[in-house]
């Protein structure tokens, strides 16, 4: 895409304030005064780097939503009201989205579902309890002994899809691991869900998971590993509804230095067990 070329596309969802989000040739791009469900023609006026925002030209086609007819006499030259097509219930509903985005989203009394019990997945468990979370979990190498300790819940897959308001993923890519977050368990989940991945890119089906973040499928995703890293160029990272980051979810100073006392421990333990079976 180029400034001053013009498109047509279908606005998808407006976000606070007054920003049309229009799906074209693999970009999203702002268009303001416009309505979800209209289909329109733009001009691009103002690209930087991944960001581009287009002119409102000509509604082309109105939306579903368009049940009613302006009261204002002007309208929409002046800019303002743009709603007014829109019947009052559509309008709160839109606008109790627009801020509910920009607004906290509470853990406490919410249910964590964590899929990879291990050593991290234990460690999120903790962590989850200690804001008064529910913890479902599951693991095909189960630690009774732990979940008993901490009221950590057993639960199948499918169970924690439906009933987790958000999913960590903590677990090994194998063959039987490979895309387990596809299309047919992401339709399972809650619309207020959210998943986070911090193990293995392959774990996610991702171009699944774009398609139900754009549909309303679920609330959103952390990522921090991709398929293919760096994710150049994916749709995930034009989506405001997600956390993006380059596969460094445990590096920090503190971190770093830990792992490297932990491997020095490692390789005295290893000389040291040697030493033993060669005396």
């Amino acid at each position: 895409m180029k400034k001053g070329e013009i498109y047509e596309g279908v606005v998808e969802r407006i976000d606070f304030p007054n920003k049309g989000r229009v799906h074209v040739e693999g970009e999203t791009v702002t268009v303001k005064n416009a309505i979800p469900g209209q289909k329109i023609r733009f001009q691009i006026n103002k690209k930087r780097k991944n960001r581009m925002e287009g002119r409102l030209l000509e509604v082309t086609e109105k939306s579903p939503m368009e049940k009613r007819d302006p009261v204002c006499s002007i309208f929409p030259s002046c800019g303002g009201c743009m709603y007014q097509t829109m019947s009052y219930e559509d309008q709160l509903a839109m606008k109790a989205g627009q801020v509910k985005k920009h607004l906290g989203y509470p853990v406490y009394g919410r249910t964590l579902g964590i899929i990879g019990l291990g050593a991290i997945g234990k460690g999120m468990a903790r962590r989850a309890l200690g804001f008064g979370m529910k913890v479902l979990a599951y693991d095909v190498f189960w630690d009774e002994a732990f979940a008993k300790e901490h009221g950590v819940q057993r639960a199948e897959l499918e169970e924690i899809y439906k009933e987790a308001d958000f999913i960590t993923l903590h677990c090994g890519l194998n063959e039987q691991t490979r895309s387990m977050i596809g299309a047919e368990q992401l339709r399972m989940m809650k619309p207020s869900a959210f998943l986070i991945n911090n193990a293995r890119g392959g774990l996610v089906d991702e171009a699944a998971l774009n398609e139900a973040l754009r549909s309303g499928e679920i609330a959103g995703a952390g990522i921090d590993a991709f398929v293919t890293e760096p994710p150049i160029g994916s749709p995930l990272l034009e989506l405001e509804q997600v956390i993006a980051a380059p596969h460094v979810a445990g590096s920090s100073m503190d971190s770093i230095n830990n792992m490297g006392i932990f491997s020095a421990r490692n390789v005295v333990k290893g000389f040291a067990e040697l030493e033993e079976k060669q005396a």
